[in-house]
Order: C-alpha cells, then structure tokens, then sequence
C-alpha cells in the first residue's frame, strides 16, 4: 500500500525516521500508535476515556447512570 502525504508531513516523518533510526512502516507506525492510544482510540491505551470502561460506559461516568442499571 502506498501512502501519499502532505509535503510537511513527508518532511517530518523523514525527520522522525532519522531521529530515531527508523524504516518509514515504523516511524509511521510508531507515531500513529501513540497518538491512538493518548486519545483513547487503541484499546489499552492510557488516554482511555474514563467513562468507557471494558468497551461500555461506566454507570460511574454518565448522565442518567439508571438506564444503565436497567440493562443489568
């Protein structure tokens, strides 16, 4: 699969994958893991949404936390 980019992207990508002595599959792997995981997108990741517990909403964390209990 090829990827085409913006040339300012191509430019820091290129930076990145010479910083860190990194093929360009790992530099942009490696860049787009981290910021799924920091926004929450990655499961595991820190930057979880506390109101999403094991993929649910947690009770804990919503409005109207009775709904919830009504599907238990």
């Amino acid at each position: 699969m090829i990827m085409m980019f913006p040339d300012d992207i191509e430019l820091a990508v290129a930076v990145y994958m010479a910083d860190h002595a990194l093929p360009q599959d790992k530099a942009i792997e490696t860049l787009l893991r981290a910021e799924l995981q920091r926004s929450g997108h990655l499961p595991g990741g820190a930057g979880r949404p506390r109101e999403i517990v094991d993929g649910q909403p947690s009770a804990d964390y919503v409005q109207y936390s009775s709904y919830l209990e009504e599907d238990s």
